[in-house]
C-alpha cells in the first residue's frame, strides 16, 4: 500500500457516482471513513445532500470505490486486527453481558441473559472494541492511498 501525502487537516475528495460532483471529507469524519474497523454504512454528498451507502462514491484520484478501498485496506493488515474486529471482541462482549445483565438487574431469566449477551456483543463489536484496537495497534488509515 502507498503512503500519501493525506492529512486529517486537508483531507481528501470523493465524488458521487449519481451526480459526479465532489465532496471534500477531512477531521475526524476523514479518518471515520478511511478506518476499515469502524461502523460506516455511507456518507453525504455535499452537492445533491442527503446520505447515501458507501459503494455510490468513489476518491477522486485513485478512482476507487469507498467500500472497495475499506475491504482493501482491511485485508492488508495483520490477520490478529480482523479477528479481534470480528470474532475476540464480540465473544468478550457475550460473555460479559450475560454475566453483567442479570447481575444488575437482579434476574436471571432467560430473556434477561439472552437480551444482555447481545447488547454485551453488540456494544463490543461496534464501539468497544474498534477503540481498543486503535489504542493497541494505532494505524493512521488516512494516510494510506
Amino acid at each position: 500500500m502507498a503512503k500519501s501525502p493525506y492529512s486529517l487537516k486537508v483531507g481528501r475528495v470523493y465524488i458521487h457516482k449519481k451526480c459526479k460532483q465532489g465532496t471534500q471529507v477531512n477531521g475526524a469524519d476523514f479518518e471515520g471513513l478511511c478506518n476499515p474497523f469502524k461502523l460506516c454504512l455511507g456518507t453525504v454528498c455535499a452537492s445533491c445532500g442527503g446520505p447515501r451507502g458507501l459503494k455510490t462514491f468513489y476518491w477522486e484520484d485513485t478512482k476507487e470505490p469507498l467500500d472497495v478501498y475499506r475491504k482493501r485496506l482491511r485485508t492488508k493488515v495483520p490477520a490478529i486486527y480482523t479477528y479481534w474486529w470480528l470474532w475476540i471482541s464480540p465473544l468478550i462482549g457475550l460473555i460479559v453481558g450475560s454475566f453483567l445483565g442479570p447481575l444488575f438487574l437482579k434476574k436471571s431469566t432467560l430473556p434477561v441473559v439472552a437480551g444482555s449477551a447481545v447488547a454485551g456483543t453488540l456494544i463490543m463489536f461496534l464501539i468497544v472494541g474498534p477503540q481498543v484496537l486503535m489504542l493497541v495497534a494505532p494505524k493512521k488509515y488516512y494516510k494510506l492511498r
